[in-house]
């Protein structure tokens, strides 16, 4: 197992049940692709350095989690055909995973 950083900027006209809504969903992509949440941070709403969909300030959330290599491509494919989502990275932040962050939950 790898693990993985996914940044996601979620469209600021949401509201609060919205967000709740869209957190729960990736929470969800996360377990049915066999992977394991390690950590959610909700940074808020924040200005960006540049508009996007004309929209200048988005929700930053990142989740941290653990997974197969092919667990990126099935979640990003879902966060693509999201319109809540105007932008999103994620990046590999380790090879291998100690056996408490496998734990985590």
């Amino acid at each position: 197992m790898r693990k993985y950083e996914t940044v996601i900027i979620a469209d600021p006209e949401l509201s609060e049940a919205q967000l709740k809504d869209l957190f729960e969903k990736f929470k969800n992509l996360i377990t049915r692709f066999h992977g394991n949440l390690i950590k959610i941070e909700n940074w808020g709403l924040k200005n960006m350095a540049f508009e996007v969909n004309h929209k200048r300030s988005g929700y930053y959330v990142i989740f941290e989690y653990c997974g197969n290599p092919d667990i990126v491509e099935k979640i990003e494919h879902n966060i693509k055909i999201d319109d809540r989502i105007i932008r999103f990275l994620t990046i590999k932040t380790s090879d291998k995973i100690n056996e408490s962050e496998r734990r985590a939950n």
